[in-house]
Formats: structure tokens, sequence, C-alpha cells
């Protein structure tokens, strides 16, 4: 509003600015000074093509109506001039106000044109990226939907299973940590899948505030977890974290309003040393956790 503002005073200010000019030329030629003033209206003429084009390249309609009046002044001045002096030599001045008008409609047509179809391509434009941004968030919750366990929260396995592909495809070193929650199925029966699931959900949390950013974490099926760390691992770097799980494990919970403590058994795999693709490593991992089973329970094996 303050630039519109801005730009009408000057076309305002320029408009009497011109006024005044006419009217000095008028009080100071005479009609026996025709050529004089024909130079004079000559010099204004290209004066007022110039201020003409700026005022209607930079404000449009306003600028034209300001243009227009300007030209109709120039146009009476040359016929007073005209009619002063009874001669013929003025008429061009009356002819070239004429021309500018034509010249600064045609320019104003082009203008609106041009604004027209810039709107219209912006509104397109702008209708594309809507779509976009709609297709993209739709893109994002169906990814969502396809990599998140849909009870925990967590990652799934068709997820964990890609990020071990991804890993192997870098040749990255990369130790897997399986885990099952030993005796579990004897909650469900005991008190309930409710309960049962409540209690996931517990250790889904745990696990995956455990991991953080440090590890990715990943419910890999009813109550198994898998955890995946990057680098190469030491057996005592492995084992120093299933201690902290085991401490994770361990701690009472209560689900449904039911105390519940497990113990959880561990299966440990390394690429490349165990498997050199996905199925490979979590088969292994998989015997590597019914190993532990069979030997008590609550306690770490690492695939041989």
């Amino acid at each position: 509003m303050e630039e519109k503002e801005k730009n009408k005073t000057v076309h305002i200010v320029v408009l009497v600015i011109c006024a005044v000019f006419y009217l000095i030329i008028f009080l100071a030629m005479g009609p026996l000074k025709v050529d004089a003033l024909s130079a004079y209206m000559g010099v204004l003429s290209s004066l007022l093509v110039v201020l003409n084009t700026i005022m209607v390249m930079t404000n449009r309609k306003r600028g034209f109506i300001v243009a227009c009046i300007l030209s109709f002044m120039s146009i009476m001045s040359a016929a007073t001039s005209v009619l002063r002096s009874h001669s013929p030599t003025g008429l061009p001045g009356i002819f070239t106000p004429m021309i500018n008008i034509v010249t600064m409609s045609i320019i104003l047509t082009y203008l609106n044109i041009s604004a027209k179809q810039s709107h219209e391509l912006s509104q397109q434009y702008e209708k594309v990226m809507d779509a976009n941004r709609v297709m993209h968030e739709k893109d994002e919750a169906i990814r969502a939907i396809a990599y998140t366990d849909a009870l925990t929260g967590m990652y799934n396995m068709r997820y964990f299973r890609e990020k071990i592909d991804e890993a192997i495809g870098l040749q990255m070193p990369f130790s897997i940590i399986y885990v099952d929650i030993d005796n579990f199925k004897g909650i469900n029966d005991t008190f309930g899948p409710k309960t049962g699931d409540a209690a996931l959900k517990i250790y889904a949390e745990r696990v995956t505030a455990y991991c953080g950013r440090r590890y990715l974490c990943a419910r890999i099926n009813g109550d198994e977890f898998g955890i995946l760390m990057s680098g190469e691992q030491t057996e005592a770097d492995v084992l120093n974290i299933i201690e902290q799980l085991r401490t994770l494990f361990g701690k009472q919970i209560t689900a449904q309003m039911t105390t519940l403590a497990v113990t959880a058994s561990f299966g440990v795999v390394s690429h490349p040393r165990d498997g050199g693709d996905a199925e490979t490593l979590l088969d292994n991992a998989v015997m590597a956790v019914y190993n532990a089973k069979a030997n008590g329970k609550d306690r770490p094996c690492f695939f041989s």
C-alpha cells in the first residue's frame, strides 16, 4: 500500500511539473515565435515519450492514465500553437502524442497479458508443488506403515533386513544381537495377550531408549528384538552391551496391573565372518539364540 501511494504521488508531481512547463511555454512564446515554439515542442515530445513509457512500465494502468493526460495536454498545446501561428509546422506536435497514446496502449496491453500469463503459470506451479507435497506425504505415510511395527512403534523386520543389506552393500563390518525374551508364551497363557502386548511395549521402549542413535533396533518377531551395531565390535564390547540389556530386561515392570520380571537370551553374529547376506546372518543369529536357550537361557551365545 505504501509503495502504491508513493507511485501515485510521483505521477501527480510529474503531471504538475509538465503542466507548469506547458504553461511557461504559453506565457513565454508569442504567435510570431513559431520556430522556437516548434523546437520546444519537439524536445518536450521526446521527453514525454520516455516519461510515459517509464510510467506505464512501472505502474501500468495508473501510469497509462497519467500518460494520456500528458499526451492530451501536448496535443492541446500543439493545436493552440497551430491556431495561433496559422502555420502547419506545429502539426507533428499533434500527431506525435496521438501515436504515443497508441504506443502506450500497446505496451499496457502487453504488460497485462504478461501479468495474466505469469499469474496463471504461478498458480499452475503452486498446484504442481501442492500435488508433489501431497504425494510426498503419502509416500512418507506408506513408508512409515511399511517399516514400522504396529504394536510397539519400533522398526520392523523388513526395515531391519534392508539396513543389513545396505551395510553389506557398503562393505561395512557390523554385529547383530538377536534378543529373545525367555518364556514369554507363559505370560500370554497365564495373564492374557493384553498383558503380553503391554509388556512388549514397555520392553520396546526400554530397548529403544537404550539404543538411542548409537544402534539400530527393531522388533523382528513376536517377542524378539534385533540390534544392529555398525563397525568392528570385540567380544568384550558385545558382552558389555548384552550385560546392560540383561539388566534392562531383568527389571520388574507392571503391565495391566500385573508385576512381571523376565530374562532374555541373546544370539550374536558378525559380518562378514558369520554370513554374507541378511538371510544367512539372521538364520545364524536364531541358531545362536536357540543354543543359548538350550544351555540354560538368560545368557549370550556367539554363532560358531
